[in-house]
């Protein structure tokens, strides 16, 4: 069920008819990037100083509530790239979190940073399924953890999917989800759990397999499912919570148990423009926003019209065309190639500084150049086309090449021709390809560039190259944009 802007009341009926009934109320957020508000197409929603508002005025704090964090604060956009989610650990302890666990963005820096962010808490963390090398809790975390919360005794565990989208790095590994959370649930249960919540960086087929598969756990807070609106669905008397993304909206979750039996029920309250924010947290986001600003200043060129990465991870857009031809003018490579996933933000027409470049690739990546044999390039390039439309990957936009392909074709048999520098790619012949670290160390499970020869030198960051890529094509005045043409896709049939 899809929740908009106003207080939406989801749930069972509560038993009635006993003396007593215990009850907890969870409170949950997720996907904190943005530390102010954010004011998009979508509206206005978001920031620490309004969540702490409507925070307090549910009870934050009080005995019967706890606050819980569901992961994604580092990384992801402009703010989140520049200060690493150190800033956004800090806001939420002033908010009031009392327990939150890992999404995929806070390794985007590495596991070493996601441990510095972890020490850097006022609150505790968990994860239920992510370890070390060695095969054991990363971190050292705890699996799970149990809190009297009002009048029950609440388990709580905490699982992140789809780690392969953030960088690369064996320090840190996911195991299965399902399985970690049969396990955990039921240790939480041995030790006196009433009831058991689940949170999750995960989608949505996942959450129904946890509910379906481990009858112990009651419901199921997760990641956000889009930036406008809550989404809260009901999987036998169970609920699959996700608040709006950019702290957009609050999870209350409340669990009562009596004659036996536990009950839920789920409202939603909007973090929007409507609410009063806290001043002290006002001055904090404030003062960060100047320091960001300043930070990122410096003028990036110009262009004649606005480049939008919506659609870059389905279909070719003059954004990704303009980012990869940078990579791959920056570095001299044969070719680059660019996941449309990465693009986080449009270009817009007119002067542009730095804020604006680093908004499109907030993620710190470096620019590597990897020596591939033609078979390789195909296969990397047929994985980025079966991943169109899927939950990870992305379709890859190009430099130096142009390709056709037929999206409805069976898996390894979508590419249909490449050309590169105009000629028919060849199966043994070897080629520079300009990608990003993230790709360059298998991310996206593009194994192919990871085990091929990276060349030695410098490694410049993806936004410098955007920006000097910018600054080279505004010298006659604001930049064109890349025509469309170098991909022809057809669509699956049906």
């Amino acid at each position: 069920m899809r929740v908009g802007g106003a207080l939406l009341l989801l749930g069972l009926p509560f038993w009635a008819g006993c003396l007593t009934a215990p009850r907890a109320t969870v409170l949950y957020v997720t996907d904190a990037h943005e530390i102010a508000p954010v004011v998009d197409r979508h509206g206005e929603r978001g920031g620490v100083a309004r969540l702490k508002t409507v925070v307090d005025r549910l009870g934050r704090g009080g005995p019967d509530a706890l606050l819980v964090f569901g992961g994604d604060l580092a990384g992801g956009t402009l703010f989140g790239g520049v200060f690493r989610g150190e800033p956004m650990v800090d806001a939420l302890g002033r908010v009031g979190v009392g327990l939150a666990t890992f999404g995929q963005h806070e390794f985007d820096f590495g596991p070493a940073h996601a441990e510095r962010l972890v020490r850097r808490s006022t609150f505790p963390w968990i994860t239920s399924n992510l370890v070390d090398e060695a095969g054991r809790p990363f971190a050292a975390l705890p699996t799970g953890r149990l809190v009297r919360v009002g009048g029950l005794a609440v388990g709580f565990l905490g699982l992140t999917d789809d780690l392969g989208t953030t960088t690369p790095d064996r320090a840190v590994r996911q195991t299965e989800l399902v399985g970690a959370a049969a396990r955990e649930a039921a240790a939480l249960r041995r030790a006196g759990a009433e009831a058991i919540v689940v949170l999750t960086q995960a989608g949505f087929e996942v959450n129904r397999r946890i509910l379906a598969e481990v009858p112990e756990v009651d419901a199921v807070l997760t990641e956000e499912e889009s930036e406008s609106v809550s989404v809260v669905r009901w999987i036998g008397g169970r609920p699959i919570a996700a608040p709006n993304g950019n702290l957009g909206s609050v999870v209350e979750l409340t669990l009562e148990r009596a004659c036996g039996h536990l009950s839920s029920r789920v409202a939603v309250h909007p973090v929007d423009a409507s609410v009063v924010p806290d001043p002290e947290l006002s001055e904090m986001e404030a003062e960060l926003m100047v320091r960001l600003g300043k930070e990122l200043a410096a003028p990036a060129g110009a262009l004649a019209r606005l480049l939008d990465e919506t659609g870059s991870s389905v279909r070719e857009t003059p954004l990704g065309s303009l980012v990869a031809d940078a990579f791959r003018a920056g570095t001299g490579a044969d070719v680059a190639l660019v996941p449309g996933s990465s693009l986080r933000a449009p270009l817009p027409a007119g002067p542009l500084s730095m804020r604006n470049v680093v908004a499109v690739l907030p993620f710190g990546n470096r620019v590597a150049t990897v020596e591939l044999v033609g078979a390789d390039l195909r296969a990397v390039l047929e994985r980025s086309l079966a991943a169109v439309g899927g939950r990870t990957g992305s379709l890859l936009q190009l430099s130096g090449m142009t390709l056709e392909a037929d999206l409805g074709a069976p898996a390894g048999r979508r590419l249909l021709a490449v050309r590169i520098a105009d000629v028919p790619l060849r199966e043994d012949a070897r080629y520079r390809v300009a990608v990003s670290s993230f790709l360059a160390a298998g991310g996206d499970g593009q194994a192919e560039l990871a085990a091929g020869r990276r060349l030695e030198g410098v490694e410049p960051l993806d936004a410098d190259l955007l920006a000097e890529h910018l600054r080279r094509l505004s010298r006659g005045g604001p930049a064109e944009p890349p025509p469309l043409g170098r991909m022809a896709l057809t669509p699956p049939r049906g």
